[in-house]
Parts: C-alpha cells; structure tokens; sequence
C-alpha cells in the first residue's frame, strides 16, 4: 500500500488512501472520546452524578473529583513524557502503534462506561468505596487514554516521511 520513491538517495515513503482514511476515522473516535472527557464529563458529573445523595455529600464528593482532575492534569505534564518513551519503544509484531491504539482504546472506552453509568450506583451504597474505586478507575482509564492518545499522535510522522503529504 506504501510506494517508496527514491530520490537524491534518500527514501521517502508515502501513505495509501486506505492509511488515510483509516486514520481519518482514528481520529473522529479519538475527538468523540476526548469531547466525552472534556465537555460533558464536568456537566454529568455536577447535574447528574449525584443527584440522589444529599447535598452537602455531593458538594464534597464533586469537590473530591473536581480536585482529582486537577492533580492528574498537572501529573501528566511528567508521565505523559514517560508514556511516550514507552510508546516509541515498544517493538511487536504488530507495529510500534497498534498495541497501543488497541489495547489503549479497549480499556480506555470500558472505563470510560463504567465512569459514565455512575459506578452502577456505588455512591448510594457506600460513598467512601465510590471515590475510592472512582478514583482508581478514572487514573487508570486516564492513563490509558494517554497512551492511546499519544500512539495515536505518534503515527503522523510514520505515515509518510514526506512533509507535504504529512
């Protein structure tokens, strides 16, 4: 699906309309999931969330997440550079990319179920375990995401070595 030209003694590869088109679609998906995380995550989580426990609870745990969000936003400005060099050595059979679109995309999209069906109503259950499991599985479903969101960036540069057609 590559042609290789050679010129000047270099070698320049060029994508396929197929690679295109499928990366075309990689990122209608990731643009889907990050609009999930980014505008109506705060929204569910203010309106929704909660909107059976008492109020003063629901005030504490919104504060609790609110709080969460801002340490991981901050935590990735040093592990997202960590998860790149993951990501740029990583050799398998597949490819440098495709573990990480896949398996990245996999538990990134079922976690982000889990957050969005409200932990399958934990909160009326116990509240402490809510934030606690909530806690965990919105690091983790962050740091897949990451490495999904990354690989994905990655992929630019590998589709072509042509900078026009880039």
């Amino acid at each position: 699906m590559s042609n290789e030209n050679v010129a000047d003694g270099d070698v320049r590869r060029k994508s396929g309309l197929g690679q295109r088109i499928a990366y075309a679609f990689g990122n209608l998906g990731q643009a889907a999931f990050y609009n999930a995380m980014s505008t109506y995550f705060i929204v569910y989580v203010t309106s929704c969330l909660f909107s059976g426990v008492d109020k003063a609870l629901a005030a504490k745990l919104i504060g609790v997440i609110t709080s969460l969000v801002v340490i991981i936003r901050i935590a990735e400005i040093f592990v997202d550079p960590l998860l790149g060099n993951l990501v740029d050595n990583t050799t398998t059979k597949w490819g440098r990319f495709r573990p990480w679109q896949f398996f990245g995309g996999l538990v990134s999209s079922v976690l982000l179920a889990v957050v969005f069906s409200g932990m399958f109503g934990l909160v009326n259950v116990n509240s402490t375990l809510f934030i606690v499991v909530f806690v965990i599985t919105f690091i983790v479903l962050d740091v897949f995401y990451s490495l999904r969101d990354i690989s994905y960036w990655g992929m630019i540069p590998a589709l072509s070595s042509d900078s026009h057609e880039r």
